[in-house]
């Protein structure tokens, strides 16, 4: 029953339907089946590839906020460099004995480059403050040439959380959060600080510049991805130091040593499950301090972007789908009316004079075919004329009557294909065929002119067997072997193609597999060109080679005639000396050189 059905449909569609609505279905098939197919079974991989394509994008700009926050600390780390490297401090901050220097006659001018270096510091930096807090005997006596507020005693950082942790670590660079600060440093330079303790002798020399939060807070905001997503900063200490999300980076905060543990690699986003739910974190380390960066985006962040980007696809490809689909009924009118009347005019001219076509041709492939086809007639009419003409001009009559009986029911046999091809809905095999017909009469007919140069006529050959091969399902293979130097010499045009054609009607295709080569040679022997057409077929039996050039076809196979009209085409224009000759063995292989007088082209 459903095979019945099936069959019914499918002769329906083959033999029945319109070719405009065969055109239209195919191309709705072709672009609605594949992207159906490719949505339902695919979408994992789709949704892989936006999500891997996101993260690394994500990742590169994980590392830019990185190298950001890096050289911010960097700069405000070489504040603190270099006020050490100043002569105040190696000269005179470092001595054993203060009060001896304060009347050194160069002690003033030190301090004088002191607080100029310092301001040009600040001006050209993003630190907000800078502390020197040294012992009392060193600032008792610069305290009152203390202008600027830069000095302090040491006194003032006891019970602060940094100075605790530099006497019990005995580390000398820190990298302070706000929880580290005393409130009224907080309030009067800044919330975040990077602290260079320095041991002078017994006593310390803490450096302290001072910078505000929201140095760092701002580039963390500035590359935040998604409106869930969070990016935070933690130190050694599990000290949150900033963040873009308070709520959000409680939900996805992670222990400092948890973080390379869980999320493994600096180098790209890991997943992370937080309490059944699915997070993409990165780490990275920011030079000079003990802080990781940590960016959590969770998945859904993920999937969202996916199902936008393939919803954005979808409505695209609808858009361009109407569009083809309008485009199509458009280009199939034009295809379909053409190719019929041109079938039409070709099949009245089985049975009488071909006649041109009314219809407007265009200049795309049809058109040209059209045109040609029109040239064709119009010519073939000529040929006509002349052949009532023959008494006149003896050589020209025989040359064009011979020519007229070359074999005409290859154009109808490639429009049958054609037309086939159109029913089939292969618009593209469509194109190229008519592109290659069209080409190859426009070398046949050649403007009336009956001599071509070699190169025009390995041209035309190559169509025709181009154009048989998408008859025959591309089994012939066809090689042309001619030096460069002999494309500019003259030849009467279609000697070639009877002899090819013979290759593959009687040669090639009588074999098992009706597939086989066909080899075009030339050479210059002396003041001739040579040209051998050899081929595979099944060859010629010694008793039919004997009388080839005579039209004698001891077979049922087809006629020969179109051989002897090439040879007799050739001794009527050269001589006797000239033609063809045939070489044969059963079975094996057959060849046929061509002997013609070596002329330059000229083109008329």
């Amino acid at each position: 029953m459903i095979k019945n059905i099936c069959s019914k449909l499918y002769d329906y569609y083959v033999l029945r339907m319109k070719l405009k609505t065969k055109f239209m279905i195919s191309h709705l098939l072709l672009a609605l089946v594949p992207t159906i197919f490719i949505t339902i079974l695919c979408y994992q991989q789709l949704l892989g590839i936006t999500t891997n394509n996101t993260l690394k994008s994500l990742a590169s700009i994980s590392y830019q906020t990185q190298n950001s926050l890096s050289n911010t600390i960097s700069q405000i780390e070489g504040i603190a460099s270099s006020i050490e490297s100043q002569e105040l401090f190696t000269k005179f901050l470092y001595s054993d004995a203060p009060v001896e220097y304060k009347n050194d006659s160069t002690f003033q001018v030190s301090l004088n480059n002191f607080f100029e270096t310092v301001n040009f510091l600040m001006n050209n930096n993003k630190a907000s403050a800078v502390k020197i807090y040294i012992d009392d005997i060193h600032y008792n006596v610069i305290s009152s040439f203390n202008k600027e507020g830069i000095f302090d005693s040491v006194e003032a950082t006891l019970g602060t959380y940094w100075h605790g942790i530099l006497s019990n670590t005995k580390q000398s660079i820190l990298v302070c959060p706000s929880m580290y600060l005393s409130p009224n440093e907080i309030k009067e330079y800044g919330d975040l600080a990077i602290v260079h303790s320095l041991k002078v002798n017994d006593d310390y020399i803490h450096v302290v510049v001072y910078f505000k939060q929201d140095v760092i807070d701002n580039i963390l905001k500035q590359d935040l991805p998604y409106t869930h997503s969070v990016i935070y900063i933690i130190n050694e200490r599990d000290t949150l130091v900033s963040t873009t999300s308070s709520t959000l980076s409680g939900t996805y905060l992670l222990k400092y040593k948890k973080v390379p543990e869980l999320i493994k690699t600096t180098t790209k986003f890991m997943p992370v499950d937080f309490s059944n739910s699915k997070v993409y974190c990165n780490y990275k380390t920011i030079l000079g301090t003990d802080w990781y960066m940590v960016t959590t985006i969770p998945a859904r962040n993920m999937l969202e972007e996916g199902n936008q980007l393939l919803l954005r696809f979808l409505l695209f490809y609808l858009v361009i789908l109407v569009f083809g689909v309008t485009l199509a009924l458009q280009l199939n009118k034009s295809i379909v009316n053409r190719i019929s009347s041109v079938i039409t005019k070709m099949q009245s001219a089985k049975y009488g004079v071909p006649s041109p076509l009314d219809t407007k041709g265009g200049t795309d492939e049809i058109g040209d075919l059209i045109e040609t086809y029109n040239y064709m007639s119009d010519h073939l009419n000529q040929l006509m004329l002349a052949q009532e003409q023959a008494s006149k001009e003896l050589r020209l009559s025989e040359f064009k009557a011979l020519q007229s009986q070359i074999n005409p029911h290859f154009l109808y046999n490639t429009l049958d294909m054609i037309n086939w091809m159109a029913q089939a809905g292969k618009s593209s095999e469509i194109s190229l065929a008519v592109q290659r017909l069209s080409r190859f009469y426009k070398l046949t007919l050649s403007k009336g002119n009956n001599i071509v140069s070699v190169k025009s006529e390995l041209e035309h050959i190559t169509l025709y067997v181009q154009l048989q091969n998408m008859r025959f399902d591309d089994k012939i293979h066809f090689f042309i072997d001619v030096p460069d130097e002999m494309l500019d010499y003259e030849i009467p045009k279609l000697i070639f193609q009877p002899i090819v054609e013979n290759s593959i009607l009687h040669g090639i295709l009588e074999t098992n597999t009706k597939e086989g080569n066909i080899v075009i040679m030339g050479w210059m022997d002396d003041a001739d060109l040579v040209f051998v057409i050899s081929d595979n077929g099944v060859g010629i039996p010694s008793d039919i080679l004997s009388g080839i050039l005579m039209g004698i076809m001891n077979t049922d196979k087809g006629s020969n005639i179109a051989i002897m009209n090439t040879h007799t085409r050739l001794q009527v224009y050269f001589g006797n000396e000239y033609g063809l000759t045939f070489r044969s063995t059963e079975g094996v292989e057959t060849e046929v050189e061509i002997r013609i007088p070596a002329r330059r082209y000229r083109k008329m």
